[in-house]
């Protein structure tokens, strides 16, 4: 089997964009879909409420939110929900609130959770941030990692309940961490450790006051802190990990880390590590062969927009969007900065197409942190999420004191199938207004399309359920698959169906902000009925092809020992 090459020229890629346009234009598979979406949240039995600790005092720190997790912790296969919690900022003593584990007993189509916490395990310890999901100890359960402010946390996974361990895992050093991924650095078969930190933050009692207009308490700019490294942990088997950060290059630069993605950004076979900087030029760190790392971010194209200007990033995304067989980042930035789409063009290059996109005009009044692409009615191809919420206070909001006057609504954008997205704000995606920070994606009922869960700093959370239909009343069709290798999730393997379309989808968990996904694929198959073949390069290397698979399911598939 000859394994697909990253696409070498703009040409190649326009002449695929105008074949996708034109298949659209005479085939059933790109059929039009009547897009849907219900927030289940309080009928579903979640009634979790986020809490900043916010007093009045306009900290930072309270209004960078934090994330949420999906993940099958009880091996049922169905998806439970992490939520990351904060809680008071100044005194944490006493009977604090802390994540909550809401485990998925749906039965049939209606969305049932039961809040599971204390039997799981969990307690209150941290003020947390982000949430980073995979088996750490190859045992077949999803452990947790916890990014907090101030110490971060390993939930070991014992089938029905967590352990935290700290001293196993290098995590006593006391930072500012808010998104992370685990992926296999190293090629060693263990799952490595990618934590973005922050900034330096002050002790409460030293924080400097920022006032806007010189009479009103505000939000200090990030470039009031300063950066901080980031933190690469090497996993030495059985989930020990030992800190590399200097060892293997991180620690070279600092700035202030907001989101990551683990992928080739290359096309040489490694995983690279991307880092999405608040007001600075972003990280991509090239992998040099497992034991070392260079940033090559600027001239890869990726460390300021086409225009050569810093921006705030915070989340980021990275998928096949355009469908030429390699990776393209999207990255949600603050108010009047645009959100930016780089696509890959050749060698490791990449190009700002967010105004060709369509991507660029509608967020310039919207801050932007959790994204996700997926393909929201299983047409086959991507659409994009995006989670808003101001850091900077809404006046109109101030005047009628609404708290926190950081609402915004998201947004969802249609690929048109033509190279261009669409602003689709007729569903319940932009329905609230909110202060939305981190976003997950996965298949919470298993009927073969992705549900958003959104977290929202002071806010409920939200469980979108995607109820989308094609014009002909039925659902698209679609294929699930579950990639199996070392008797856990395959993260980092890249499956692509059968055709003259090949759209790249790889293993993972982590990007958008803070928060961890369903770690399944799903590939819209529009009205083809046909049986597909799966093609699947494993993370060794080594390729396996899966033919006839029944569609409409979900399959487990494992690397065979051949």
């Amino acid at each position: 089997m000859t394994f697909p090459q990253f696409k070498a020229s703009l040409l190649d890629r326009t002449r695929r964009v105008q074949m996708l346009w034109f298949a659209c234009a005479i085939i059933p598979f790109c059929v039009n879909a009547e897009i849907a979406f219900r927030e289940v949240a309080t009928e579903a039995g979640v009634d979790f409420v986020h809490e900043s600790g916010a007093i009045g005092m306009r900290w930072t720190l309270e209004i960078t939110g934090a994330g949420v997790g999906l993940l099958d912790y009880d091996g049922d296969g169905k998806l439970d929900i992490w939520v990351v919690q904060g809680g008071p900022l100044k005194d944490r003593t006493g009977d604090l609130p802390s994540d909550r584990l809401y485990r998925n007993i749906t039965e049939g189509s209606e969305l049932k959770f039961q809040d599971v916490t204390k039997a799981a395990g969990l307690g209150a310890d941290s003020y947390g941030m982000g949430v980073v999901t995979g088996d750490v100890d190859n045992d077949g359960d999803v452990d947790v990692i916890t990014l907090n402010f101030g110490r971060n946390q390993l939930f070991r996974n014992w089938g029905t309940r967590f352990e935290m361990r700290v001293d196993e895992v290098h995590l006593k050093r006391s930072e500012w961490s808010i998104s992370g991924s685990l992926a296999d650095l190293n090629g060693d078969g263990w799952l490595d450790l990618f934590v973005a930190n922050y900034m330096e933050f002050p002790p409460l009692e030293k924080y400097k006051v920022c006032r806007r207009l010189s009479t009103r308490k505000g939000y200090c700019a990030p470039s009031n802190f300063d950066p901080t490294p980031d933190q690469l942990l090497l996993n030495e088997g059985n989930g020990v990990f030992r800190d590399v950060s200097k060892e293997f290059g991180i620690a070279s630069a600092r700035e202030r880390g907001m989101g990551v993605v683990v992928d080739d950004l290359n096309g040489d076979g490694v995983p690279d590590i991307y880092v999405a900087n608040d007001m600075a030029m972003n990280f991509l760190w090239v992998n040099q062969g497992g034991s070392q790392f260079a940033e090559d971010a600027l001239l890869s194209g990726v460390a300021v927009n086409g225009h050569g200007m810093r921006e705030a990033s915070m989340g980021v995304s990275v998928a096949d969007w355009d469908q030429d067989f390699d990776p393209d980042l999207f990255l949600t930035h603050d108010i009047k900065e645009s959100n930016t789409l780089y696509v890959y063009e050749h060698a490791g290059w990449f190009s700002d197409q967010s105004i060709q996109s369509g991507l660029a005009p509608s967020s310039f009044s919207k801050t932007g942190f959790g994204t996700v692409f997926f393909d929201v009615e299983n047409d086959g191809d991507l659409d994009l999420f995006i989670a808003n919420g101001s850091v900077s206070m809404i006046d109109a909001q101030l005047a009628k004191r609404i708290e926190p006057p950081l609402r915004q609504t998201n947004q969802l954008f249609v690929n048109t199938g033509a190279g261009k997205f669409e602003e689709n704000d007729a569903t319940t995606l932009s329905q609230f207004e909110d202060v939305s920070r981190g976003v997950a994606m996965g298949d919470l009922d298993n009927d073969g399309d992705v549900d958003l869960v959104v977290s929202n700093n002071d806010g409920p959370l939200r469980i979108q359920q995607n109820i989308s239909t094609s014009t002909h009343g039925e659902a698209n069709h679609w294929l699930g698959v579950r990639l199996l290798t070392l008797g856990r999730d395959a993260f980092g393997a890249v499956a692509w169906l059968e055709g003259d379309i090949k759209e790249r989808k790889v293993v993972r968990t982590d990007g958008s902000y803070a928060s961890a996904h369903d770690p399944r694929l799903i590939f819209g198959l529009g009205d083809s009925a046909t049986l597909p073949t799966l093609h699947v390069k494993w993370p060794s290397g080594a390729n396996q092809t899966f033919s006839n698979l029944a569609i409409d399911r979900y399959h487990v598939l494992t690397q065979s020992e051949q």
